[in-house]
């Protein structure tokens, strides 16, 4: 283990006890005070220095507000911000970590923070939402529970990391591909010529057996036979070389089309792991290097994937899945097939078990 990664344990450890001190202390507000006071001062080292971290309002241009937020991360490079007796307002394009901070965290503080989070998102904020929480109320799966809250937990969850001391850490991930990467447009087209029932080497075929008929080749003239050989070369020209040609899907051109991979992923763990893995990745996602690797023992962690989701370039959803215990099989290995009408187009995913 580094020295960073000591240094830090013992600092995780000292947020843990000071956390158990605090549950004497009769007053809500202060309680709740205090735990938040003593996780930003353990975020705000590891963050770099144009980052500052603040609890307020985060509105919009337009004067569209935020809930109070227990904490936030934001660029002080971006956009000014306006502070009065210690309560920050800061410009929604500004932010870039939302944070709500729970003692014990129950299905009431679980529904209240999707609902702020939500009214953050309708504001304009894209920065990642995190609830971070020192203690549960029940002993069983935080994602499975939070699954069943959210009904865009696959896609667009209003929270986007979940954090549960000496328990559980997970995050959502997605990536952006493009098809073109995964499928060249041969490819595809045989693809597509499976969903629409039709063979575009069809006109190829009925060429080449025309060009072989002396019978009808002798009733036409010189000019037609011309124009005969020349669509046949083309036609070839056309079919042999189908990646040297755009190609349009529903108005979208095939280079540009992209899929998205939603994902949950995280670990469980009841020891600093999850908390040395929560502040890896604030530090990962705001640092230019990767700061974070420093912090976390390696050694006996490993993160699980919990849940997959396959989106379309056109929003289509195909390959939802969740296992509580995380799922015992590559997502990222599929195969696809495309179907069309004359209201959409849709690409359809399945994991190849």
């Amino acid at each position: 283990m580094s020295i960073i990664s000591e240094k830090f344990n013992s600092k995780i450890k000292t947020l843990k006890s000071d956390f158990e001190v605090n549950k004497d202390v009769m007053h809500q507000g202060i309680k709740g005070g205090l735990n938040e006071s003593e996780l930003s001062s353990l975020i705000r080292e590891v963050i770099p220095q144009r980052y500052r971290i603040t609890k307020g309002i985060i509105e919009n241009a337009k004067g569209e507000q935020s809930n109070e937020v227990d904490i936030f991360i934001y660029d002080d490079e971006i956009l000014p911000v306006y502070i009065k007796s210690d309560l920050a307002f800061v410009p929604v394009e500004a932010v870039k970590y939302v944070f709500e901070v729970k003692s014990k965290l129950n299905a009431t503080e679980l529904k209240t923070t999707i609902s702020k989070f939500e009214n953050f998102k309708l504001i304009g904020g894209r920065s990642p939402t995190v609830l971070f929480s020192f203690s549960s109320d029940i002993h069983g799966s935080e994602l499975s529970r939070y699954k069943k809250k959210d009904i865009n937990f696959f896609t667009n969850p209003a929270i986007t990391v979940l954090c549960a001391s000496n328990k559980s850490y997970y995050y959502k991930e997605t990536e952006e591909h493009y098809l073109k990467d995964h499928c060249s447009v041969k490819e595809f087209i045989k693809i597509l010529n499976e969903a629409v029932g039709f063979n575009v080497e069809d006109p190829v075929n009925l060429l080449s057996e025309l060009m072989k008929d002396n019978q009808a080749l002798n009733k036409i003239n010189r000019s037609q036979f011309a124009l005969l050989i020349s669509a046949s070369i083309q036609v070839k020209n056309l079919t042999r070389n189908f990646d040297d040609h755009k190609l349009t899907v529903n108005g979208i051109e095939y280079s540009d089309i992209k899929f998205k991979i939603h994902k949950w992923i995280g670990i469980e763990s009841h020891d600093n792991n999850v908390e040395l893995s929560f502040l890896s990745g604030i530090s990962n996602t705001l640092s230019k290097g990767n700061f974070g690797n420093y912090l976390l023992n390696r050694k006996g962690l490993e993160a699980k994937v919990f849940s997959i989701c396959y989106e379309d370039t056109w929003g289509n959803l195909s390959c939802q899945d969740f296992a509580e215990e995380g799922l015992k099989y590559d997502p990222d290995v599929v195969s696809f097939s495309f179907e069309t009408s004359s209201d959409a187009n849709k690409i359809i995913f399945e994991i190849k078990r």
